[in-house]
């Protein structure tokens, strides 16, 4: 890893009239503290509940008892109490934490034929992770996703970015955002599941669904909560 350099780490929660983006961004010292953190946190759960040691932090199956989170099934107050460690685990490493939102909706109304709303919520988020790599004096900040069947349309889509400027009045060629973009397997990154943890009940809290109980509402705030300040969140509605 170079020094004075920036790593995001990106995961996306989504349903179909909205679409959302979180990012976990921390430099190589804060990094190694969030690995450790939640690793901390999965072996407790090896131990409480018998789960491999490698098990993956994914938020919709472990607040939906599945494969390999069955342990949680019917126990809906285990499952919250564990995102809620994992999200003072994230708090704890002091990472910059950002989300970019979608009304998909509205995006859909105003354009004929719109970018997806994954490009347009990868690159709103681009843009922000860029403007506080320069803002921290930081060289760079590299990016690592989620791993998506269209990655390599993605990557091509921010490679013109970088030569032409991303559209919109907040134009930015990207310019402390390193190329190209790695897109990993989730199960094998401990940043992006941080993302992913963010991401989901981000979107729960801000957009809550119908037939939810008051109770739910409740435990989905706490988690949220416990993750601390954002650095930045926004929804764009066109």
């Amino acid at each position: 890893m170079i020094k004075n350099r920036f790593h995001a780490f990106l995961d996306e929660s989504y349903g179909k009239n909205d679409y959302y983006m979180a990012a976990i961004v921390l430099d190589d010292q804060r990094y190694n503290i969030l690995v450790r953190n939640l690793e901390s946190v999965v072996a407790h759960a090896h131990e409480k509940f018998n789960i491999p040691i490698t098990t993956e932090l994914h938020a919709h199956r472990m607040m939906h008892g599945l494969a390999p989170w069955e342990c949680f099934r019917g126990q809906v107050h285990e499952a919250v109490a564990l995102y809620r460690a994992a999200a003072r685990a994230i708090r704890k490493c002091g990472a910059y934490l950002l989300v970019e939102g979608l009304d998909v909706v509205r995006l859909n109304r105003r354009y004929k034929y719109p970018d997806s709303p994954y490009e347009i919520t990868l690159r709103h988020l681009l843009e922000r992770i860029d403007n506080l790599t320069c803002q921290s004096r930081r060289e760079s900040c590299s990016i690592t996703a989620d791993l998506i069947d269209r990655h390599r349309d993605f990557q091509e889509a921010i490679g013109g970015y970088t030569r032409v400027g991303t559209p919109g009045y907040r134009s930015s060629r990207l310019e402390r955002i390193s190329q190209p973009i790695a897109w990993n397997d989730s199960q094998d990154n401990r940043g992006i599941q941080a993302a992913d943890l963010l991401a989901y009940i981000y979107r729960r809290v801000k957009e809550p669904q119908p037939g939810n109980s008051p109770r739910a509402a409740r435990a989905a705030s706490a988690i949220l909560r416990d993750f601390g300040p954002l650095y930045h969140e926004r929804k764009w509605i066109p």
